[in-house]
């Protein structure tokens, strides 16, 4: 049992709907089996967030921005608690986290705000008593207790930032692709696409924009960090 953590983040490219969270639970309970501690972060589940966003614009054409937050991030409160329940099915021990409950802090712009503080010791006092933890990705709160989301893609931000706080072995980031390529896969040339073994930094932040939060890519880089995809 080698008690070592990894973060394992769910996007909704993998996430596209309920049917898929079974294969989520696959993937964690083979880090569960071998000993691992895991810290799943979840995206909201397919097109929640885009649907909530046109449900807002229905009742105002500049909705005011916390009550948006607020409104955005149930998406991600949704998974993580249906992700909570087939892991419960399943007889894997877990914990659904409020980011409330582990400090986790982000201040700027209430819709695209940076995470500044999580509170480790909490974190690790949670692991050592639950051996998998599901939080909800894309949101942290203000030192008032105001929620604030961090941007578009922010779950890949949520988990390298957790990664690092908890000094985990390993952050995945798992998408709906079998890693970085140098131009998209699914359009057909002559020539195959190239997929990278590894990137540098700013390699990442050109190539894989739309796989990786580039806000998340900088975090990485300015912690000298990486993270599998």
């Amino acid at each position: 049992m080698s008690g070592e953590i990894v973060v394992l983040k769910f996007g909704s490219s993998v996430l596209e709907s309920p049917s898929d969270i079974p294969s989520a639970v696959h993937e964690i309970y083979g880090w569960y089996r071998t000993g691992h501690r895991v810290v799943a972060v979840v995206s909201a589940i397919g097109q929640a967030t885009n649907w909530l966003l046109g449900q807002a614009w229905e009742l105002s054409s500049f909705p005011e921005p916390h009550a948006l937050a607020e409104l955005l991030a149930t998406g991600e409160r949704t998974s993580a608690a249906m992700l909570g329940i087939a892991l419960d099915r399943a007889g894997i021990p877990a914990r659904v986290l409020d980011p409330r409950e582990i400090h986790l802090t982000a201040l700027g712009n209430p819709l695209n705000s940076e995470p500044t503080m999580v509170g480790q010791s909490k974190l690790q006092e949670l692991l050592a008593a639950t051996p998998v933890l599901v939080v909800p990705g894309f949101f942290g709160h203000d030192a008032h207790g105001r929620l604030h989301l961090l941007g578009r893609g922010g779950s890949d931000l949520s988990a390298v930032f957790l990664a690092s706080a908890v000094h985990a072995k390993r952050c995945r980031l798992i998408k709906d692709v079998d890693g970085v390529y140098d131009r998209d896969p699914a359009v057909a040339l002559d020539t195959p696409p190239h997929r990278y073994a590894t990137l540098d930094y700013q390699t990442a932040i050109e190539r894989a924009a739309p796989l990786i939060q580039p806000k998340a890519t900088r975090f990485l880089e300015r912690h000298s960090a990486s993270a599998e995809v």
